[in-house]
């Protein structure tokens, strides 16, 4: 195969737009339940903060992928995969119609699960296509679906809960984006070799030992542990404002539900941007780890900078902290991605970046729960978002020591 990363970039930008297509049809996919929470709970029995816990099995479904889908899946086209993900992601919402609370999380599982396709399966495909150059800015364009997809799911889900019937509408709708997106790269032709390895039978114990084998690749090389242990910390910012941000601008600065929701909006869209120039910035530099490097400095700086936030905070101060967490808390996702890619041995870039995604994820779901009682124990909230802005700043010390050792 000729190498496609020597050619025009035409010739690869369609299958980077094809991934991110994916990217943020999945990404609106593990929206769909918590956004339409309220219903839910309600036609469930259940109050309405118990919407977190779909958020948190959504995850816990990614990271039982991370640890064995890549495995499972090692046969089968990237491609493929992709396609998967979004059948898979669509047939979860059927178990919404039963109305129980037991089934909405297991949807939210499955639906977990088929997010999970697109990190390795995205990631394996760009690396073969994407000149060395461009992968940073390429890999966060990929990232930028995830906000994207939110905001897509904010405006249009609701939207069509209200207008067209109701929560089942919704559904469809989400169910009909996933579909669609599986059918679309069912009739890609562009210029990729997709060719899966030779099949082989998957012995059982490769597949129960995954894990284990998966994790061990991480901790054989010190680049790799380091750029991991980053992306943990900068996910505990991360999971900290995606998972509260809108219940603190209500509670600490005083804003109706409404302008909440506005001032999250404006974090998201700064993030879509962000995370293209956090990319561009990263191969400006030629160096993805000192980005990554910088971006765990600022982030947690600016976790300091929300602590400050209190009811006597003027809109334009509370609205300039929401767009700039937008570019350095909720931008860095691709510059991590690319880190794993590039330190990856050879033929296991799909292993190595749901490896480290995994720890990534254990990072959303550990510390949300973990803050939380951090708030309730100090009755507020600036204690522990300068704890969680701390994690990220650590890591970029800790990425600055081995950056020094390694230049001696």
């Amino acid at each position: 195969m000729s190498s496609l990363s020597d050619r025009a970039a035409p010739a690869w930008l369609p299958i980077v737009a094809v991934v991110t297509l994916v990217q943020a049809v999945l990404a609106l996919m593990g929206r769909v339940l918590p956004l339409l929470g309220m219903p839910l709970t309600a036609a469930a029995g259940m109050p309405p903060e118990a919407v977190g816990q779909l958020s948190s099995a959504n995850a816990f479904g990614s990271m039982v992928f991370f640890l064995w889908g890549p495995t499972m899946l090692s046969r089968m086209a990237s491609i493929r995969q992709l396609q998967l993900g979004c059948v898979v992601s669509a047939a979860a919402l059927v178990l919404c119609a039963f109305g129980r609370w037991e089934a909405l999380l297991l949807a939210s599982v499955v639906i977990g699960l088929g997010y999970g396709t697109s990190t390795p399966a995205g990631a394996d495909l760009l690396m073969r296509v994407v000149p060395r150059e461009r992968r940073a800015t390429i890999f966060s364009i990929k990232q930028a679906g995830v906000p994207l997809g939110g905001l897509a799911a904010g405006l249009m889900l609701p939207a069509a809960a209200l207008h067209w019937g109701g929560v089942p509408a919704a559904l469809m709708l989400a169910a009909g984006l996933a579909l669609g997106s599986a059918a679309l790269l069912g009739l890609w032709k562009g210029e990729v070799d997709d060719r899966p390895p030779p099949a082989q039978r998957l012995p059982r114990a490769e597949l129960l030992l995954a894990p284990i084998r998966l994790i061990g690749l991480l901790l054989r090389s010190r680049p790799l542990r380091l750029v991991t242990v980053a992306g943990f910390c900068l996910g505990i910012a991360q999971g900290v404002v995606m998972g509260f941000y809108p219940v603190f601008l209500s509670d600490q600065a005083g804003w109706s539900l409404a302008a909440a929701g506005a001032g999250f909006a404006l974090l998201q869209g700064t993030g879509i941007v962000g995370r293209v120039a956090m990319g561009w910035l990263a191969d400006v530099l030629g160096d993805t780890v000192r980005a990554l490097t910088g971006l765990c400095l600022v982030s947690g700086v600016t976790m300091g900078l929300l602590a400050t936030i209190s009811r006597d905070s003027p809109t334009g101060w509370i609205l300039l902290l929401s767009a700039l967490a937008g570019v350095t808390v909720v931008s860095w996702n691709g510059v991590f991605l690319t880190g794993l890619a590039e330190t990856a041995p050879e033929g296991k870039v799909g292993e190595i970046t749901a490896a480290g995604t995994f720890v990534l994820f254990a990072g959303y779901v550990v510390s949300p729960l973990l803050v939380q009682v951090v708030f309730a124990s100090t009755e507020g909230y600036a204690t522990g978002l300068i704890l969680s802005g701390l994690a990220p700043a650590l890591a970029g010390l800790a990425l600055m020591i081995g950056a020094r050792r390694r230049a001696d």
